[in-house]
């Protein structure tokens, strides 16, 4: 190949090798032509000759059927000499089938395996008398054949003689003479001479590029300062790339990177050689053959465009990784003349694709060691993630499944395997899994568009839940977790639920007495209450009255006796008016009592809703709170604005103040000791009403904050603490009063109870502390025994 390159760089003229193509051209065009038009004749000739003895076969045995029934040996003999007149047959065979005889011209016997043999049978009304065999021979067609060839070409040769001749007149007169013209002027451009244009015009293609070449030298001093200014903008965007440019020139070998690619492993500007040897040499040793392998054949290949990765050495030793882009260069025949490229450093991308990989590796690891199977299904119903055991939960092989199978692929399987034979309503089977097939015949109507859990039960007996969750941008995330266990224990905490469900109707039973005595001690202690303030004010009222009926008495035997003075009446008006003043404010104070218990008594026994005065209604609670209050050194404050008026329940909020009261005196102060309680009320803008009870007893311990409003849970139950106080407040809080409560609290820094409660319920709520109690402890008993 290289000694043709030579030869044709070495022909003097466009002529001289414009003869080297034409005339190879010509001859290999006509000899193609040439050889298929006389390979189509010998074709032609050999079924004209085969169809030719085919017509003799047929006429011949037509002859002999006649002679071979009456058994006429000369006429047989006659007629195989005359087939025999025929130059193509080498070889003629008559059989007699009825008289077992054999005619052959024209010696004994013919070739037994020749294989240009015709044979016909002879038949007489449908009996078969003989046969009639023809061996011919294709020396007459290849005779043929060899004389037209020869006449062929002559004819041919004389036609190419004279096409050379005219074609080499038209080359001088339409490219030698111009092309002379422009190497002249391109000589004298080369030697310095100036820039003279071609004298040539014409309107074919040759005067276009000489009319070209004109211009190019007008413009020539424009472009080589355009291509300067281009050359330093290359190498501007080059450098903020940190990539370097390439060139391989594949006819020289002559290799060349820009500045740039030194610097970017740690070399200065001339510490390498343009060598191919230099490239190689920094390649990693691993990799090196496999890329100067694949150099070599971007040579060979049609390819225009390359990109490769691989590790090259830095000079301080560490390597880095080189994205090298290259475009090749080809003439016309496709053949790689030169390859240009750049080489960019990637090494932080390359590092970044490396640990994501190992991430995904290391997430892969994970889910196969997990105990559940899991899926992930694309928006093309294509499986793109698995785990080990998702194949076993699916009883589906491994293989099958690691292929990335489309899921209705998997629930045929499911289904050839006898997976749902027993559970026709399985969720898989009517879902619409199609994948846009006509015939998919896993299309139902009901698709995937919310979480679906179902169990389904596997041949072998195992119970599997399965759990689904669709995708945001299609697909869905299936798991698969054995609870055969949980199932098969599932009887065992029925039967406990029924020994609960008895000891939860005797708990119920004994809750309803407790709360029911709790309701009564509170009733009492109002009761209570209302003797101890009434006491004084009627006592007052009955004294006034019992002085003023003996200072009655006394000026009325005065004046019986006729010894009234004026003195002794002025006396009795002025204690009359007095008692009067003292009788009147007293019982007056006594009615006021009187109805504020009276108020508090009857919302603490009913559940009427109603629209009240919150300060007042504390002022009240706090009042029928009082005998109780005096009995200690203990005080309540109320920090209430005044108009807050709220829709409620008064009784279960006199209930709530109550019990937190009760609460702090029971267990937030110890004997000889002065405590404070504060009501604190917030009116807030969002329509709820905030309400903090604080004391500054000893506190509540840490561990036992969690357990307040639990039911029965009490620190004093041998001193009269049931354990219910704060559980009815906790479920009037938050049942009948629509809110909700919390506590804070640090041991010897007090506790503060906060509730927030609306300002109007948004429906009458007829729960009553009974049904709130035993709702807490029914739910409270399910999850224990869960």
């Amino acid at each position: 190949m290289n000694r043709i390159a030579q030869a044709w760089r070495r022909a003097p003229t466009v002529s001289a090798k414009f003869l080297l193509i034409l005339i190879p051209s010509l001859v290999l065009a006509v000899s193609l032509f040439s050889s298929v038009f006389f390979y189509n004749r010998h074709h032609d000739l050999r079924a004209a000759l085969r169809d030719k003895v085919s017509t003799i076969a047929d006429i011949n045995a037509a002859a002999l059927s006649a002679s071979l029934w009456s058994f006429d040996v000369t006429a047989i003999r006659n007629v195989v000499q005359a087939i025999a007149a025929n130059r193509e047959l080498v070889c003629v065979e008559v059989s007699d089938d009825l008289a077992d005889g054999l005619f052959v011209w024209p010696g004994v016997d013919c070739p037994a395996n020749s294989p240009n043999v015709e044979r016909r049978s002879i038949k007489v009304q449908n009996l078969q008398v003989g046969t009639i065999t023809l061996h011919f021979s294709h020396d007459a067609v290849r005779e043929q054949l060899r004389q037209e060839i020869l006449n062929t070409v002559f004819l041919l040769l004389m036609m190419l003689a004279g096409t050379i001749a005219a074609a080499l007149a038209a080359l001088r007169l339409t490219i030698g003479q111009p092309l002379h013209r422009l190497i002249a002027s391109i000589l004298e451009s080369e030697q310095g001479k100036g820039h003279r244009p071609v004298n040539w015009s014409a309107a074919d293609e040759l005067g276009r590029v000489i009319q070209a070449y004109n211009g190019m030298l007008a413009r020539l001093g424009e472009e080589e300062a355009a291509l300067r200014k281009s050359e330093q903008r290359l190498s501007l965007a080059i450098t903020a790339t940190r990539s370097s440019v390439w060139d391989y020139d594949l006819g020289t070998g002559q290799y060349w990177w820009s500045k740039e690619f030194p610097a970017l492993l740690g070399y200065g500007p001339n510490e390498l050689a343009m060598t191919t040897k230099t490239w190689v040499s920094l390649l990693h040793p691993d990799e090196a053959e496999d890329i100067v392998a694949d150099s070599r054949r971007r040579k060979r290949d049609k390819a225009l465009a390359y990109t490769a990765v691989y590790r090259m050495r830095r000079r301080d030793g560490q390597w880095a990784w080189i994205e090298d882009r290259a475009t090749a260069l080809r003439d016309a025949k496709g053949t790689a003349l030169r390859i240009t490229g750049t080489m960019s450093d990637v090494t932080e991308r390359v590092q970044a694709e490396l640990d994501l990989a190992r991430e995904r590796n290391i997430l892969q690891i994970t889910l196969d060691n997990t105990d559940q199977g899991i899926i992930k299904v694309d928006h093309d119903l294509r499986v793109v993630m698995s785990n080990r055991r998702a194949a076993e939960f699916l009883n589906i092989p491994p293989e099958f499944l690691a292929a990335c199978p489309v899921f209705p692929d998997i629930v045929s399987l499911q289904r050839s395997r006898g997976e749902f034979d027993e559970m026709g309503d399985d969720p898989d089977l009517y879902l619409a899994y199609s994948t846009g097939a006509d015939d998919d015949e896993f299309n139902g109507g009901g698709a995937l568009d919310q979480p679906l859990t179902f169990k389904r039960r596997r041949p072998d007996g195992r119970i599997i839940e399965v759990r689904t969750n669709p995708l945001p941008e299609g697909g869905f995330v299936r798991t698969f977790t054995d609870v055969t266990v949980e199932a098969r224990s599932a009887e065992e905490i029925f039967n406990a639920m029924q020994a609960l469900g008895a000891a939860y109707a005797d708990l119920k039973e004994t809750q309803a007495s407790l709360v029911q005595a709790e309701k009564m001690a509170s009733l009492a202690l109002l009761v209570a209450g209302v003797a101890h303030e009434i006491n004084t004010p009627i006592g007052i009222a009955y004294g006034c009255s019992t002085h003023l009926s003996g200072r009655t008495q006394a000026l009325s035997d005065a004046f019986e006796g006729g010894t009234m003075k004026k003195s002794d009446l002025a006396a009795y008006v002025a204690t009359a008016g007095e008692s009067s003043r003292l009788i009147q404010q007293n019982l007056t104070r006594a009615a006021e009592l009187i109805q504020s218990f009276k108020r508090v008594a009857v919302d603490q026994t009913s559940e009427e809703r109603r629209a009240f005065d919150l300060l007042a209604y504390l002022e009240e609670i706090v009042t029928s709170l009082g005998p109780t209050l005096r009995k200690g050194p203990h005080r309540v404050a109320i920090a209430c604005s005044t108009g807050i008026v709220i829709d409620s329940f008064p009784g279960a909020l006199s209930q709530v103040v109550t019990n937190l009261v009760m609460n702090a005196l029971t267990h937030a102060f110890p004997p000889d000791t002065k405590g404070h309680m504060v009501i604190d009320v917030d009116d807030l803008d969002d329509g709820e009403i905030e309400i903090r009870f604080a004391d500054d007893g000893v506190g509540i311990p840490t561990d036992h904050l969690p357990k307040v409003f639990e039911p029965f849970f009490t620190t004093k139950r041998g001193a009269g603490g049931s354990g219910l106080g704060l559980h009815i407040v906790f479920n009037l809080v938050t049942q009948t009063l629509g809110g909700r409560i919390s506590v804070d609290s640090a041991p010897g820094d007090g506790t503060t109870f906060t509730l927030r409660i609306p300002k109007s319920v948004l429906a009458v709520q007829t729960v009553s502390v009974d049904n709130a109690l035993t709702a807490v402890s029914a739910s409270s008993l399910e999850t224990a025994a869960a």
